[in-house]
This record gives structure tokens, sequence and C-alpha cells, in this order.
């Protein structure tokens, strides 16, 4: 891809401004300069592209750059992708329909979902698949996976089959970018479905997809979602390892996925108690507002908020639960599900039940992450009631569900749960989830829990010698 960047970037140094040509290279050139994750580049070429386009009153390829540029600004994480795409539609419904169409709804489906509008996701997917079809032109691959990922997010396990369809459509078409993004997304419902081992398999094939065709960008967001798969799977130090290095590629770049990979540096740092960074969750959670996407507000304030708690800011992270709380669209994303547990811990570490409860408020079981993280949520709320007879049956179980599912640091806190409210009950056998939980937080690191599994292991000895 750095070949073709680089021509391209050589036509365009040879073709005037007001040359015929220039509109076409500059997308041509924007294109690969985005795949490689140099997108406010792509966005200048873009934006040159489409006033030229303007400037000659052509609405079709104008409608075309405004679909690409709504594209890289969405990557880029800036919120003004949404009225792009929006005016791209307007302009190509007045025209007859052809492939631009078929494109732009395409892309507003992706938009969608990355919003968590999985419904008009759905919807807009398929004007573009019917689109296609009434035009006799190919299946729209990204268009399918969007359908089937969405469809997926909303509890339908067969949208599964629809995203390998499409990612096997896109690989033998050769649609590199489709395939890329596809992978992305397979990796995202794989863990929501099958657990972070699986997801983890996933990610290293799409990593390794993207990287033998120089797709550095798409494989950049996948590497960051494997280091929230790495840290759900109990492998703290090759997260950290790893957030480190991403880390500082992507600030170099100005790339959004710094949410991401911060927000796993920062919440394996507090939960090792290598200490907490107030400072950092400031600018992290500054970022995530910024991109204005539910999941990067959801990974960003959850993992601010913690931080402050751990810090001794208690104010400040009841402000950011209370924020994340009230941000609409953030109940269906995956991320808000894969952090729910820990932000129902926070709000009554806090003290605010009232708050707990309104965070578990809204989200659907749809998917077995959210499945567990909802039963997880009861364990706590129970014991927080006193009810410790019905926390640890809920405790126990969501034991077994984690435990299945291979997220390690969940089953890890319900063992710990299990054997806090034994003890508390006076019941005998507390000592076997405590030290399976022990045993677990060691793997991993985190010191606070460690001290607090060896104050109950205290506790239940002296109770029962």
């Amino acid at each position: 891809m750095s070949s073709a960047e680089t021509s391209f970037a050589r036509a365009l140094e040879l073709t005037p401004a007001n040359h015929a040509e220039r509109a076409a290279l500059l997308e041509r050139w924007a294109d690969a300069a985005q795949l490689q994750g140099r997108l406010p580049e792509a966005t200048a070429a873009l934006e040159e592209a489409l006033a030229l386009h303007r400037q000659e009153s052509a609405t079709v390829p104008a409608a075309r750059m405004l679909t690409a540029l709504s594209r890289v600004l969405r990557k880029a994480g800036d919120p003004r992708s949404r009225d792009l795409i929006t005016e791209a539609i307007q302009l190509l419904e007045a025209e007859a329909p052809g492939p631009e169409l078929v494109e732009a709804y395409a892309a507003f489906a992706g938009a969608r979902e990355v919003d968590a509008a999985f419904v008009e996701a759905i919807a807009a997917a398929e004007r573009a698949l019917q689109l296609a079809s009434d035009l006799g032109l190919p299946e729209p691959a990204y268009a399918m996976g969007v359908r089937g990922s969405a469809s997926a997010n909303l509890g339908q396990p067969d949208g599964l089959a629809d995203m390998r369809r499409a990612l096997a459509i896109a690989v033998e078409r050769g649609l590199g970018s489709a395939a890329a993004s596809l992978h992305n997304n397979l990796a995202l419902i794989t863990w929501q479905y099958q657990g972070p081992p699986a997801a983890l398999e996933r990610c290293e094939e799409g990593i390794d997809f993207c990287e033998r065709r120089g797709m550095d960008r798409i494989a950049l967001a996948i590497a960051a979602m494997r280091l929230t798969v790495l840290a759900a799977c109990g492998h703290s130090d090759r997260a950290l390892a790893d957030a480190e290095s991403l880390l500082e590629h992507v600030e170099a770049i100005g790339d959004p996925h710094l949410v991401e990979a911060r927000a796993v540096q920062l919440n394996l740092r507090r939960k090792r108690g290598e200490g907490a960074q107030p400072d950092g969750a400031k600018q992290l959670s500054a970022k995530a507002r910024g991109t204005g996407e539910p999941q990067c507000v959801a990974m960003g304030l959850a993992a601010a908020a913690q931080v402050m708690l751990a810090g001794g800011h208690q104010e400040l992270a009841h402000a950011l639960l209370e924020e994340l709380e009230g941000t609409g669209g953030v109940r269906g994303d995956p991320y808000y599900a894969a952090q729910l547990a820990e932000l129902v811990r926070c709000a009554l570490a806090l003290g605010d039940v009232a708050l707990a409860n309104r965070l578990i408020a809204g989200v659907e079981p749809y998917t077995p992450l959210q499945h567990h993280a909802l039963g997880a949520c009861r364990a706590a709320l129970a014991e927080t009631a006193g009810d410790y007879a019905a926390a640890v049956t809920a405790y126990a179980d969501a034991a077994t569900e984690w435990r299945q599912f291979g997220d390690v640091p969940e089953l890890a806190f319900a063992l710990l749960g299990q054997g806090r409210c034994l003890i508390a009950l006076g019941t005998p056998g507390a000592d076997g989830p405590l030290r399976e939980a022990r045993a677990l937080f060691t793997t991993m690191g985190y010191a606070p829990a460690l001290s607090e599994i060896d104050a109950q292991l205290l506790r239940s000895t002296a109770r029962h010698s």
C-alpha cells in the first residue's frame, strides 16, 4: 500500500491545481494514505477534491467525496462525519440511483453501528443491499457485514454467519479495506458471544491480514481491541507492554485509538496498585468525550472514574459516573457491558446504590457478555443490600458464567464476592473460592485485590478456629 501511496503522491506533484484529473488523483491518494493511518493528510486531500467537484457543480462526485470524507473523519473520532454522510445521502437521493448511493448507505450503516444505533444501522444496510440488487450491482460486502454485526448486537446470533459470509466475499473480491474492517467487527462480536480467548484469536488474524497488506490504521484499531481482550484474558503483563508500545505510535499520529489503549493502561495500573493517575484520567475523559462515540465514551469515562476513586477523588469519580450514566446511546455498546460490573462496584464503593441501579437500567441481555455482566451486578447489589444468601448464589452463578466465557478478572471478582458473603453468613466453605481468586489475582498482579483476599482469609480462619 505504501508504493501505491507514493505513486499517487508523485502524480499529484506533477498535476496542476486546475487539472481535470486532480480530483480523481486526490481521492485515490487519500484512500491509500488513510489505510496507513495518515488521517489528517487524507482529510485534507478529500476536502480539496470535494471543493474541486463543487466548483464544477458535479453533484455525484461531490457526494462520493462526502462519503469518503465522512469515513475518514469517523476513523479520526471527528463528530463532523455524521453530518457529511447525511449530506451525501441527501444529494444522491435527488439523483438517479447508482453505486455511489449504495456506498453512501453502507457508510451510513457503519456510522450508525458505531453510535450503537443498531436498528438504524440494519435499515441502512438493507437499503444498500436492496439498491445493489435493483441496480444489478455486486452484493456490497461491507453492508452485509454491518447488518450482521448490528443484528448480533441485538441478540441475533445468526448475524455472525452474515459477517463471516461478508468477510469471505470481501477477501474473494480483493476488497482489502472492507475485509479489514470486517475483521475488526468480527473480533468485536466474537468477544461478546464467545468470550475474550476466542476474540483474541480473531484479533490476531485481523492484525496479520492488515499488516500483510500495509493497512496500518485498521491494524492499529484491532491492536487496540486486542489490549482489551488481553486484559480480559488475564494477560496483564502483555497488555501493559503492548499498550506502552501502541501508545507511542498512536500519540505520534493523533489516532483516536489512543482512548482504548490509554483506558486499558490506566485501568490495569490501578488494579495492580501501581498508582492512580488523575491527570491521565482527566486527559482520557476529555479525549473520549471529543469523539462522541459511545464505545470511546464508555471505555474512557469508566476508566477515568475508577482511577479517580482509587486516587481518593471521590467527587470527581462520582461526577464521571453520573456523566456516563446520562450519556445517550452507551447502554447498547459492548464496551459499556464489558465495564458494567466494574462501574457498579465503583458506584457502590461511593455509597450510591441508586446510581448503581441507574447504570444497569436499560441494559438488555442481548449478548452473553451483557447477560453475564448483569448477573455480576445483581450479585454485588444483593451483597450491598445485606442479602448474603442471595448474593452467594448470584456470585457462584456469575463465577460459573465468567469461567465458561473466559473473562479471568471478572471470574476472580465473582469468587472474591462469593467468599466474602460466605464469611458474612458464617457459613463454612469460603476458603475455596477465596484461594482460587487469590491465585488468579496473583497471576494478574492485582495487588489491592490480593490485600482484600488476605484480610478475608484471616477473617475466615478466625471464625472457624
